[in-house]
C-alpha cells in the first residue's frame, strides 16, 4: 500500500493532468481553428483523437486513480499504461503540431504525464511482485505477442524509412503533413518498440520489471489502437479516406490485447 503522501501527490497531479488534458481535448473538438496550421489530414486525425481522449482516456484516468487510492494493485498497472499512452501522445502533440494557442498546455500535459509516471512505476517497483503473480502467468505467449507487434511495426515504418534514405527523398507521411520529422517513427524507433522488446524478454526470464512493464505494455497498446480507430473514423467521416479496413485490424489489436490483459490479471494472487 502507498503512504498517504504519495497517495495526495498522485492526486493532485492526476487532477491537474485529467483538466489539462480535458480542456486540449475539447478545443481539438469543438474549436475549429486548432490545427488550422496543420495539414487537413493531421486535423482530422488530431480531431479523432481528441474525441478518444475526451470522452474515454480522462473518465478512464480519473476512475483509475480512485482505485489507485483504494489500493487495488490491478489499478496500478492500468493507471501506469494510461499514463504512459498520455505521455507517448502528447510528445507527438508537442513537437508534431505546429504551434498554436494550446502549445503551453501540450508542454504542461507532457511534463505532468511524465512525472506522474516516474512516480507510479516507482511505486509500483515497491511492490513484493514475485508474491503477486502466479505460476499461472502466461509469461510465454504474451512475450511473443510483444515482440510480433514491436517486430511488426518496426518493419512498417522502415519500409518507409529506408527507401526514403536510399533515393535522398522524404517519406510521404512527413511531405504530405509539411513535417520536419515524423515524431512517431522516432517515438516507436528510439523508445516504445524497444522498450516491448526489452519487456519481453524480461518477461520471459520472469524478471520484476518484466511483470510492471508488460500490463503497462498492454494498456497503452488498448488505448493507442482504440485513438487509431478515432482517427481512422474521422477521415471517412471527413471524406479525406473511404478505406476503414485498417481500422478492422487495429480492433483487433485492441480485442487481443485486452484478451492477454486479463489473462495477466487472473494469476495475481492479491
Amino acid at each position: 500500500m502507498m503512504q498517504l503522501k504519495q497517495i495526495k501527490l498522485l492526486t493532485t497531479l492526476t487532477i491537474i493532468l485529467s483538466i489539462s488534458l480535458a480542456v486540449v481535448s475539447y478545443f481539438g473538438v469543438f474549436v475549429s481553428n486548432t490545427y488550422v496550421r496543420d495539414s487537413i489530414s493531421m486535423g482530422v486525425q488530431g480531431m479523432g483523437q481528441d474525441i478518444v481522449d475526451l470522452f474515454i482516456v480522462v473518465p478512464l484516468l480519473i476512475l483509475s486513480l480512485l482505485f489507485v487510492r483504494k489500493g487495488k494493485v490491478i489499478s496500478y498497472f492500468i493507471f501506469s499504461g494510461i499514463l504512459f499512452y498520455i505521455l507517448y501522445s502528447f510528445v507527438i502533440y508537442s513537437f508534431g503540431v505546429h504551434f498554436n494557442n494550446l502549445f503551453l498546455l501540450y508542454c504542461l500535459t507532457l511534463g505532468i504525464s511524465l512525472y506522474t509516471f516516474i512516480i507510479m512505476i516507482v511505486q509500483i517497483a515497491k511492490l513484493d511482485i514475485q508474491n503477486i503473480f502466479s505460476d499461472k502467468t502466461p509469461v510465454k505467449s504474451i512475450a511473443v505477442y510483444l515482440i510480433i507487434i514491436a517486430a511488426t511495426f518496426y518493419l512498417l515504418w522502415l519500409k518507409d524509412i529506408v527507401p526514403a534514405i536510399l533515393s535522398s527523398s522524404v517519406p510521404k507521411t512527413i511531405s504530405d503533413n509539411k513535417l520536419l520529422i515524423n515524431p512517431v517513427h522516432v517515438l516507436d524507433i528510439s523508445i516504445a518498440l524497444p522498450g516491448l522488446f526489452i519487456t519481453a524478454i524480461l518477461l520471459m526470464k520472469k524478471h520484476k520489471l518484466g511483470y510492471i512493464f508488460t500490463p503497462t505494455f498492454l494498456v497503452f497498446i488498448i488505448i493507442l489502437a482504440i485513438a487509431l480507430i478515432g482517427m481512422v473514423i474521422m477521415l471517412k467521416v471527413k471524406g479525406l479516406n473511404d478505406d476503414i479496413s485498417v481500422s478492422i485490424i487495429f480492433s483487433l489489436l485492441a480485442v487481443i490485447s485486452s484478451g492477454f490483459l486479463v489473462k495477466y490479471f487472473r494469476a495475481i494472487s492479491i
